[in-house]
C-alpha cells in the first residue's frame, strides 16, 4: 500500500530536473534583473532597488532594443512586472526586505507606450497589508516582503516572499483592484510551500499563462492550475544551478528565467529557458 501511494504521488506531482539552457548573457545594464515579461518575440525587465526607474526591452540575444524612463515615480524597490494580456503593464514597487515599508505601490502603464516611447508617466495604486501592525513585525511574522505579481480575473494578486524565522514556507496571497487609488490589500488565502529554508522556498516571481500559474523560487519553479477554488500543484522544475533567479516568463513551449548578479562575482547573469 505504501509503495502504491508513492507512485501515485510521483504521477500527480512530477519533479522535473531539466537542463536550463543559457539563451544569452544579459548586458551590464541588467545586472539586477528582477522581473520578466515576454511579449511576442521580446522581453521586458527592470532592475531593483536604487536603480533608475526604467523598463528595458531586450531580444533573445540579450540585446537591449529600447529603454523607457518612468518620469513621475522613483524606483524604491521595483521587484515585479505583470501584464494583463490586453493593454496594461503593472510595475510592482513591492520589495520590502526588512518588512518596514509603508509606501508600497504598483504602477500602471500602457504596454504599447513602454515599447515605443522614451519617457512615460504612470498611474499608481498605493496599498498596505491590513494584517501588519508593526514595522517591522516580529520575526515569526515576516510575511510582507513581495516580488511576485500577476493579473487574474481583473484583479492584481501579490504572492508574498516569506522571511519568517523560523521559516514556515507560507506565501500570503493578496488581492488589489487595478484602478489607481489607495487601498488595503485583501488577504485571500495562504499558499503553503515546503517549510525548508527561504533560499529554497521563498517566491521571487510569478507569471500566469492561460490557466497555469508558475511560481519561481531560488531552487525551483512550481506549476499550478486553478480548480475554481484553490491552486492545485501539477509540476515542479528543479534548477540545475543555484543563482539569484528573480524573473520568470512563459509561452506555449518554454519557461524563461533571468537571474541577477549585482555583485559581479560571476562573469554574467543570463536569460535561461527550459521546455515545459
Amino acid at each position: 500500500m505504501k509503495q502504491r501511494w508513492i507512485i501515485l504521488f510521483v504521477i500527480l506531482f512530477p519533479i522535473l530536473g531539466l537542463t536550463q539552457k543559457r539563451v544569452a548573457p544579459l548586458p551590464k545594464e541588467l545586472l539586477e534583473s528582477s522581473a520578466l515579461v515576454k511579449y511576442k518575440c521580446n522581453f521586458i525587465t527592470l532592475n531593483d532597488s536604487g536603480n533608475e526607474p526604467e523598463l528595458y526591452v531586450f531580444n533573445k540575444k540579450g540585446e537591449i532594443t529600447h529603454i523607457c524612463f518612468i518620469k513621475n515615480v522613483k524606483n524604491i524597490d521595483w521587484e515585479a512586472l505583470a501584464y494583463d494580456g490586453q493593454e496594461y503593464l503593472y510595475i510592482g514597487d513591492i520589495g520590502n526586505n526588512e518588512n518596514k515599508r509603508q509606501d508600497l505601490a504598483i504602477h500602471k502603464v500602457k504596454l504599447e507606450d513602454v515599447l515605443v516611447k522614451d519617457t512615460v508617466n504612470v498611474e499608481t495604486i498605493l496599498f498596505s497589508y491590513p494584517e501588519q501592525y508593526l514595522f517591522p513585525p516580529y520575526q515569526s511574522e515576516l510575511y510582507y516582503d513581495a516580488e511576485a505579481l500577476i493579473v487574474k480575473e481583473g484583479q492584481l494578486l501579490i504572492f508574498t516572499k516569506n522571511r519568517t524565522v523560523p521559516f514556515d514556507g507560507i506565501s500570503k496571497v493578496y488581492a488589489l483592484p487595478t484602478v489607481p487609488g489607495e487601498y488595503q490589500a485583501e488577504l485571500l488565502y495562504d499558499l503553503n510551500l515546503l517549510p525548508t529554508t527561504w533560499r529554497e522556498e521563498c517566491i521571487t516571481d510569478a507569471v500566469l499563462y492561460k490557466d497555469e500559474l508558475y511560481l519561481l523560487t531560488y531552487a525551483k519553479v512550481y506549476m499550478y492550475s486553478w480548480d475554481g477554488e484553490k491552486w492545485i500543484q501539477q509540476k515542479e522544475y528543479l534548477h540545475d544551478s543555484w543563482t539569484q533567479k528573480e524573473g520568470i516568463a512563459v509561452d506555449r513551449r518554454h519557461i524563461y528565467i533571468t537571474d541577477e548578479n549585482a555583485t559581479q562575482i560571476f562573469s554574467n547573469n543570463y536569460l535561461y529557458k527550459l521546455r515545459k
